[in-house]
C-alpha cells in the first residue's frame, strides 16, 4: 500500500507519518468525534481512511495508549479513556498505598471524617455525574511506617462510594480494596502538583504549623473504560516527597500548568 501524506514538502522535512496520524486523532478526540469511554474504528478503517498500513496505524495507536489517551483488551478495539492530557502522567497508575509498599514501607490510614455530599458543578465535569447526584466525601489522614505524612481528600461517584463507605476506616488502601473486592481497576490519573500553605485540617493532622508550606496533589482516576472513579487532592507534609521526571530530546513527560488548572478545592 503506497501511504499517503497530508502536506506537501520533501519526506526529510516531515515528521513521520504515524505522529501525524496520532495528532489527527488526538484533534478527533478533543472535539469529541470519537467521546471518552467509546470505542476507536478498527485498525483496517483506520488504515484506510489515511491510506496507510496496518503497521503504521498500530504504531500511531501505540503513542497514544503509550500516553495514556487509550486502552485496549486483548482483541477488542481501543477505548478512548480521556481527552488527551496536555500534562501527560510520568509513569502508571500507582496509589499512596502502591508506591509506599514499593519503597518497603507500610502504608496506613485513618478516616478523620466521612459523609455523602451533592455534587457540584466540578463534580460534574470530572467525575461526569448530574449535579446534585450524591457524592461520597472522604478526609483521611495517611501514614508511613504509622508516621502521619499526608491528607487525602477524596470524592466518590455514588456507584464507587457505596463500597468505600462500609470499608473499615483503617483500611490501608482503598484502592487496593476495590480492586479485590469488586474487581474495579485504577488504570490511569490526570495529576497537577502545586504547593500552598497548610489547611486547618492538615495543622490538625500532620505535624506542621499554621503557615507551613505543603505539597499538594491533584488527581482524577479512571478505570480502563475512561470512567472517573474519584477526584481527589492529597496534602503532603514538605519533606515527604520529591517527583523525579526523566526527559530527554526524544521524550518529555514534564509540562507546566497553573495550579488552578482543576479548580475543586
Amino acid at each position: 500500500m503506497t501511504e499517503t501524506r497530508g502536506s506537501a514538502g520533501s519526506a526529510r522535512s516531515q515528521r513521520p507519518r504515524f505522529e501525524e496520524i496520532a495528532d489527527t486523532i488526538r484533534a478527533d478526540i478533543r472535539e469529541e468525534i470519537y467521546a471518552v469511554g467509546s470505542s476507536l474504528p478498527s485498525e483496517a478503517d483506520l488504515s484506510r481512511r489515511f491510506g496507510v498500513s496496518a503497521g503504521t496505524v498500530r504504531r500511531s495507536l501505540n503513542e497514544l495508549l503509550a500516553e495514556g489517551t487509550l486502552s485496549s483488551r486483548r482483541g477488542a478495539r481501543k477505548v478512548v479513556m480521556r481527552k488527551p492530557a496536555r500534562f501527560p502522567e510520568v509513569s502508571k497508575f500507582r496509589s499512596f498505598a502502591q508506591w509506599v509498599y514499593g519503597q518497603g514501607r507500610t502504608p496506613g490510614g485513618r478516616v478523620i471524617r466521612q459523609e455523602w455530599a451533592p455534587a457540584q458543578d466540578a463534580d460534574a465535569e470530572h467525575l461526569r455525574v448530574a449535579v446534585g447526584s450524591p457524592v461520597l466525601e472522604v478526609l483521611r489522614v495517611r501514614t508511613i511506617d504509622d508516621h502521619p505524612i499526608m491528607m487525602e481528600r477524596t470524592r466518590y461517584p455514588e456507584w464507587v462510594g457505596v463500597k468505600v463507605e462500609p470499608m473499615s476506616p483503617l483500611c490501608p488502601s482503598v484502592t487496593n480494596e476495590l480492586r479485590s473486592r469488586y474487581g474495579i481497576h485504577f488504570i490511569a490519573a490526570d495529576n497537577v502538583f502545586s504547593a500552598q500553605t497548610a489547611t486547618t485540617d492538615d495543622v490538625e493532622h500532620l505535624p506542621i504549623s499554621a503557615g507551613d508550606p505543603v505539597l499538594v496533589h491533584r488527581r482524577i482516576s479512571r478505570d480502563g473504560h475512561g470512567n472517573p472513579l474519584e477526584m481527589g487532592e492529597d496534602h503532603y507534609v514538605a519533606h515527604a516527597l520529591a517527583i523525579a521526571v526523566p526527559t530527554s530530546g526524544f521524550h518529555n513527560s514534564l509540562s507546566w500548568t497553573s495550579a488552578d488548572r482543576f479548580p475543586w478545592s
